[in-house]
């Protein structure tokens, strides 16, 4: 029982639904953002529905435009106005389709459900509620038609925008749902009032669809969209854009071929002119693309005939990228070790003429930048497990082999044992080591400055190792942040390393030269912390 409501059809108390549904859809008041409408395939329906002044009013199914006076009778309801009173008016919006009715107090201080002006743009950027308002706090107009917005999970799963129209009597309990419109391409605003001939698709519009590495399911504009000629690959009819963002680079591949009839290219643009990229005259395209590089994705008809339905499959796949690029950087002394979560292993050269290899299992990966010239040691001596472990100038690119200096599967004791070396060591010697486990030794110097790669891991899959990864050698110059260049002080050599390096670490990777925050970029904030560590080293 809510203020005597009471859903007796399906045996749940409005209470308890509208306190699971304020968690899903209540929020603080925003003013809806100005941005454009595409009003590709509006439906409006001329209800005029009388909405009765009881606890149950009237539940509405916006798409099959039935309705009823209990929730029970109306399958996949997505609107309920009620109430009882004289002076405000209710709303309930459905759990499942999960829609909210649209809170825009015209005080800007309630989120109350409120009466909108004609014109109003309803998106994804409005604010959305389901309480009771009155003529006061709601801006609801006496004897005068009441423009509403809202949002709802249409049939095909994605969420769709619509408005309408309530006709308010002399009171706030004398109300008929004169009309209700609704977007019928999934996620493109609708103006509150329209319900005429919809403007031009724009394929620059920010709230068309993207794409994303994976599987996208995306609404299609097949009634105001225009056809795009695609040269050699033929035309895509009805073209709609999908903005998509590369986060690696390597090489991607796009695919629409779950519906039949699509045609698909990647434009360099959204403009008017703008180039295609790749195409191959059908469902399907694949490019090479760098970090951050922005394409657009265009899926039509391959047949002026062909109208593609909402929503469409677009899957995209991106490239492998190799576990070596999310190394944790590691510094001189001591780095936790813990191989837990890894689960991928890596192939290494286990001798140093190159003829065997080894595997690590559970691989875990980092870099080191040697802070001086020398001979250095790598030990995991202590670890709780049967490790591997191996070094490298090159990150391995997926499923090659790690082209190693050293490798090294048991040297250090096992604590408190006398006969097993299963801990990994590395150094000109490997600790001495011989025979089948010794790998080969370090017997070349780390160079200052070079940053090279290290990999740790597990004999078997199905062991956990935690250990602390040290790494010992020549005392470091440039112990301080920002002497990029190590010789113990911060100056203009340091500035010009950094300002050559400035911008995004390749693939995005932290740790690059330059980058003192750790956070993958070279940037402003780097720059300050190098001009606040100005001198020499202490």
């Amino acid at each position: 029982m809510q203020n005597g409501r009471h859903d007796t059809n399906n045996g749940i108390s409005s209470g308890h639904r509208l306190s699971k549904h304020f968690l899903a859809c209540a929020a603080a008041l925003t003013t809806v953002a100005s941005v454009g409408t595409a009003n590709a395939g509006v439906i409006t329906w001329d209800a005029n529905l009388v909405i009765p002044n009881n606890i149950d009013g009237q539940y509405i199914n916006v798409e099959t435009q039935t309705y009823g006076t209990a929730a029970g009778v109306v399958a996949g309801w997505d609107l309920n106005p009620y109430g009882t009173s004289t002076t405000a008016m209710s709303w309930f919006a459905a759990l499942a389709p999960s829609g909210c009715v649209m809170g825009l107090g015209q005080t800007g201080t309630t989120t109350a459900v409120a009466s909108v002006a004609s014109g109003t743009v309803v998106s994804s950027a409005s604010t959305y509620g389901n309480t009771a308002s009155s003529v006061t706090a709601g801006g609801w107009q006496l004897n005068a038609d009441n423009y509403f917005g809202f949002r709802f999970t249409a049939s095909d799963g994605l969420t769709h925008y619509g408005s309408g129209i309530i006709t308010i009597g002399a009171t706030m309990g004398v109300r008929t749902l004169k009309s209700v419109s609704y977007e019928s391409v999934a996620g493109v605003a609708i103006t509150a009032g329209s319900g005429g001939p919809p403007p031009a698709y724009d394929p620059c519009a920010s709230f068309n669809p993207t794409v994303s590495v994976g599987i996208n399911n995306v609404g299609m504009n097949s009634t105001t969209a225009t056809d795009l000629a695609l040269g050699s690959c033929g035309t895509a009819y009805k073209a709609n854009y999908f903005k998509f963002v590369a986060p690696v680079d390597g090489a991607y591949s796009f695919n629409g071929c779950a519906q039949s009839g699509v045609r698909f290219a990647i434009l360099d643009g959204c403009a008017a002119g703008s180039g295609v990229l790749a195409c191959s005259g059908s469902c399907s395209a694949a490019m090479s693309m760098t970090a951050g590089q922005t394409v657009y994705c265009v899926a039509g008809g391959d047949s002026a005939g062909t109208v593609l339905t909402s929503p469409l499959n677009i899957v995209v796949i991106a490239p492998a990228v190799p576990a070596c690029s999310g190394a944790t950087v590691a510094v001189f002394g001591d780095n936790a070790f813990d191989d837990t979560a890894a689960t991928t292993p890596q192939v290494v050269q286990s001798n140093a003429a190159n003829t065997t290899v080894a595997t690590i299992q559970k691989s875990t990966w980092f870099k080191f930048t040697a802070g001086a010239t020398g001979a250095y040691s790598i030990s995991l001596c202590g670890a709780t497990g049967d490790t591997l472990l191996a070094i490298g100038a090159v990150c391995p690119s997926v499923g090659t082999t790690f082209q190693t200096l050293a490798f090294n599967d048991d040297s250090c004791l096992v604590a408190g044992s006398t006969t097993s070396f299963l801990a990994s060591f590395i150094d000109a010697t490997n600790g001495g080591a011989t025979g089948t486990y010794a790998g080969f030794p370090l017997t070349q110097d780390l160079v200052l400055g070079q940053t090279y790669y290290i990999v740790a891991g597990s004999f078997s899959a199905t062991v956990n190792v935690t250990a602390t990864l040290k790494i010992d050698g020549p005392p470091q110059a440039g112990a301080c942040i920002g002497d990029l260049n190590l010789d113990g002080v911060v100056n203009g050599a340091d500035l010009g390393l950094m300002l050559g390096a400035w911008g995004a670490c390749s693939g995005g990777t932290p740790g690059c030269l330059g980058d003192l925050n750790l956070d993958g970029v070279v940037n402003g904030a780097d720059l300050g912390l190098l001009l606040g560590a100005w001198g020499a080293c202490p």
